[in-house]
């Protein structure tokens, strides 16, 4: 048998006997150095004072605990000038003072309170016959030994919710390593720069386009090269195109309703209905009502504005958001809503079944369901009845000999959102559908500003990803003298932060470590529910075994 594998230091201590029991085994082991080093004055003690017996548990045996009898000594201190005259033998590679776990068992516990937790981890840990309670592993945690990280030469800053929308913290990584150097529990400047003044020497600096951030990293280290991230400047680039799109919203509705009409082969009163309205379960008075209250309120907030009220006055007087008075006042007319998306009918595949059906004589409502139950519909025989009594309603409007024409009614073109239209007009020509591709001519040709923000947007992106810094100062320059305000605002907070993007474009750093390191950090607070307090949650993060 090999000893090694039994005891936690053959070299300290000696195996003298196995004694098993019905439900764990104690090993009886003996200190066997022939000396001891006196833990005030290190000087070895030859001398034996008497003998003791401590028990302490160890690593489990294929689930059955372990316990130590070890049997060990006190020595008497030969220097007279030592203030310790009596001390107790001791086993560094055994166990350390007053312990009732060897260090290997102690290690153990420290890993499976860092990987798995406090609740979950002394329950694995049962199953292993290690008889640890909850808060033993807690305190494994608090008090395990961090070593202190280098400082690092690429620093990458980034904030993290601790509670969204309320409280927020900062991690910081290297992104040389890619590992994770500290968490800071706030995102204010002051606490990044205290930081960073205590570690001197951190060379590039790479970050959102936060301002504590930038402001942090000017004033605690200046002769760092800031690096904004590219993914954080294509994101600001849409959310700014995505209130180009909002503020002209009447200009996508057009141009969509023109593309609709082009697609559906119809009467006037069928393209007016639409297919949502056709299909709806509602029938369009509960849409109209709200529209009516909701245009009443703007027109309020634009009679307050004109009278010099504030914006927050506004919103206090109407019990709004200050985001949504803000919205209103910056578009130039009444903002549509968003037509909310359609998951689709069952009924969608059956439409052209049953205008042709119609075409032929057969006005039934109750055949009509049934022939298209056997042909496979089977959704609820309701919304078949309602569409074709809304059928007929409609078609009581047409001429007498005027034919039904509505093949294509059920793939007519649909108004796309603010953020959908962004998508649209950011796509390569050769992704586009036909019918995306006329909506954005149609588009283009309505509003000359969509245009103009569109190419800005286009070539933005092609300077982002290719890394083109020499193109940097002509696109702000480009950006500022288009007039569309939105964009102008963008190119301003560009040039404010020139710096940094010029950086972003330069070098090759950039965010997508530090999103992964956050997605981490997350999965660790989510597994600690209410523990996560912030102590804890920094040691699990820095943790690495």
């Amino acid at each position: 048998m090999n000893i090694n594998t039994l005891l936690p230091d053959p070299q300290a201590v000696r195996l003298v006997l196995v004694q098993p029991s019905s439900n764990s085994i104690t090993l009886v082991v003996k200190a066997i150095a022939a000396t001891s080093a006196c833990p005030c004055c290190l000087s070895p003690a030859p001398r034996i004072h008497s003998r003791y017996v401590r028990t302490v548990a160890d690593l489990p045996w294929h689930g059955i605990a372990i316990r130590l009898e070890l049997h060990t000594r006190k020595f008497f201190c030969q220097r007279l000038d030592c203030p310790r005259r009596i001390f107790c033998e001791r086993l560094p590679g055994v166990v350390a003072t007053y312990a009732r776990h060897t260090f290997r068992l102690n290690q153990l516990l420290e890993l499976i309170g860092f990987v798995i937790g406090r609740q979950p981890g002394a329950r694995a840990a049962n199953k292993m016959a290690l008889n640890v309670s909850p808060d033993t592993l807690l305190r494994r945690v608090r008090t395990a030994d961090h070593s202190e990280h280098t400082t690092p030469k690429v620093l990458r800053v980034d904030d993290w919710a601790f509670r969204r929308n309320k409280t927020y913290g900062t991690i910081l990584v290297d992104l040389e390593p890619r590992q994770v150097i500290d968490l800071l529990n706030d995102r204010d400047a002051q606490t990044l720069s205290d930081w960073l003044s205590m570690h001197p020497g951190v060379e590039i600096i790479s970050r959102d386009r936060a301002t504590a951030y930038a402001e942090a990293a000017r004033t605690a280290a200046p002769l760092a090269q800031q690096v904004a991230d590219r993914w954080h400047l294509l994101k600001n680039l849409t959310e700014v195109f995505e209130r180009v799109l909002q503020n002209r919203s009447s200009s996508l509705g057009a141009a969509a309703s023109v593309i609709a009409q082009a697609q559906v082969n119809s009467s006037p009163a069928i393209i007016e209905a639409g297919p949502t309205t056709m299909l709806s379960s509602r029938d369009g008075k509960q849409s109209l009502e709200s529209r009516k209250h909701r245009y009443a309120r703007y027109k309020k907030v634009m009679r307050l504005r004109r009278k010099g009220v504030s914006i927050r006055s506004i919103a206090k007087v109407m019990k709004m958001s200050r985001m949504t008075v803000y919205k209103y006042i910056r578009a130039d007319c009444f903002p549509q809503r968003a037509p909310s998306r359609s998951r689709g009918s069952a009924l969608n595949k059956y439409l052209s079944y049953i205008h042709r059906r119609w075409a032929e004589g057969c006005n039934n409502a109750t055949q009509i369901c049934r022939e298209v139950v056997e042909q496979g519909y089977k959704g609820e025989e309701a919304m078949v009845r309602r569409y074709v009594g809304r059928l007929r309603v409609r078609l009581k409007a047409l001429p007498e000999k005027e034919q039904l024409k509505i093949e294509k009614l059920d793939t007519a073109f649909r108004t796309p959102s603010p953020r959908g239209a962004v998508w649209l007009l950011l796509k390569e020509e050769k992704d586009l559908k036909e019918d995306e591709r006329e909506f954005i001519d149609q588009l283009t040709r309505q509003c000359p500003e969509i245009k103009k923000a569109r190419e800005l947007a286009g070539e933005f992106q092609k300077m982002i990803k290719q890394r083109e810094v020499d193109k940097l100062d002509v696109w702000i320059e480009a950006a500022r003298v288009s007039q569309i305000k939105e964009m102008v605002g963008f190119a301003d907070g560009l040039n404010t932060d020139r710096e940094a993007v010029r950086g972003s474009l330069k070098y090759e750093w950039s965010n997508g470590q530090v999103e992964g390191q956050v997605n981490r950090l997350k999965l660790i607070k989510r597994q600690m529910y209410g523990r996560a307090k912030f102590d804890l949650l920094k040691a699990r993060v820095l943790y690495s075994h």
